[in-house]
């Protein structure tokens, strides 16, 4: 059985946008986020872009009519006034202009994505363009409207001269024979019709990205309590009896006579993560982190005794404190990235900077001592 082929690149036509409900936040779009980080170069050319706007345009506009009538149609049950129903239109209608709407939801799902805009007119050649179409080359057709094939055109044949001057493998996903055609003689592009089947194909190595994705996700949600959980656990058990210097103030002089310290609580500075190292079974995440600390110091105070230029002991006093610090830590999580999160375990948390000095503050004898 042969090994499925690994491409380095990923093109998803306005089809499959459109069949999948143009939710670029959601379902099977939405999984598009794990590309962000991935060394996988998510392409989308300009022209499917346009596209892309268009039909949302379309369908938001579809969405505030449908919704508009139904507000009208519902006002003598539900609204006792026209104000009141004015109101309902202005705060569900009229929040925001149907292009800026558009625009927003456009970028924001680039961002996510880390989607690499291709300008198609820096890598397309007409001449070849206008070959192709007058010798009804795929994608175009011998028959029907070959105008409408165009588009589809320029950004197959600008994705292949990427491709070609990339020298990376382009896997394109579109439900249209003519894609398929032409994917079919084209050495640096081919072509499936479900957005599933291509995703499942990334899931190898994609899957500490999906994987880096989906927990950031859930840490921004607050869903990610178990994860945070575990991450305690590991830092408690990292900084159990650590051993810091000792910092002081008094009017005696003092001396550090041993320390211990162990962990509080931490809290993330941060919900970015950074993938440091990973393998199928196991994955180095690095994130930020305040740490807060407690710790327990023990201290011999003593007076300068002028006549006989000696230090004479007083006291032996215990102090602690209460610290927090900030430092990168390295999170090792072992399991199946694939599989599901509550599955997974941490291993092992690793601070990058620990806190080295604790301030256990004003120092002073034990007066009940001496009562």
């Amino acid at each position: 059985m042969s090994e499925e082929p690994e491409y380095e690149a990923l093109l998803i036509d306005t089809s499959i946008f459109d069949g999948n409900g143009l939710r670029l936040e959601k379902g099977l779009l939405g999984k598009l986020n794990q590309f962000q980080r991935s060394p996988v170069v998510f392409l989308l050319p300009d022209v499917i872009c346009g596209e892309i706007k268009t039909h949302l345009e379309q369908k938001i506009r579809a969405s505030r009519s449908a919704l508009e009538k139904s507000i009208n149609e519902a006002g003598d049950h539900l609204f006792f006034d026209v104000s009141t129903l004015n109101q309902a239109k202005e705060l569900l209608l009229e929040s925001k202009e149907i292009e800026g709407l558009v625009e927003t939801r456009l970028n924001n799902f680039i961002e996510k994505t880390g989607a690499v805009v291709l300008e198609c007119g820096e890598h397309l050649s007409v001449s070849d363009l206008l070959k192709k179409y007058f010798s009804n080359e795929a994608p175009f057709s011998e028959t029907g409207k070959k105008k409408n094939e165009f588009p589809d055109a320029i950004v197959l044949m600008a994705v292949d001269e990427w491709a070609k001057k990339s020298n990376k493998s382009v896997l394109a996903i579109a439900k249209d024979d003519d894609w398929s055609r032409y994917c079919e003689s084209s050495e640096n592009i081919d072509c499936i019709a479900e957005l599933s089947d291509g995703l499942a194909m990334f899931n190898k190595a994609n899957a500490p990205y999906a994987f880096l994705s989906k927990l950031e996700s859930e840490l921004d949600s607050e869903e990610a309590q178990s994860f945070l959980d575990g991450v305690a656990s590991r830092l408690a058990t990292e900084l159990d009896g650590f051993t810091p210097d000792q910092d002081a103030e008094s009017y005696l002089y003092w001396e550090p006579e041993g320390s211990n310290g162990w962990f509080k609580s931490f809290y993330l500075t941060s919900n970015e993560l950074r993938i440091i190292e990973s393998d199928e079974k196991y994955i180095v995440l690095e994130c930020k982190a305040a740490i807060t600390v407690e710790a327990e110091g023990e201290f011999s105070l003593s007076v300068h005794d002028s006549i006989d230029r000696d230090y004479v002991h007083i006291d032996s006093v215990t102090a602690t404190a209460e610290e927090e610090f900030e430092s990168e830590i390295l999170i090792t999580i072992v399991g199946d990235l694939e599989g599901p999160m509550e599955e997974l375990s941490i291993e092992q948390v690793e601070i990058v900077s620990p806190i080295k000095c604790i301030h256990f503050g004003t120092l002073e004898p034990d007066l009940g001592d001496y009562e």
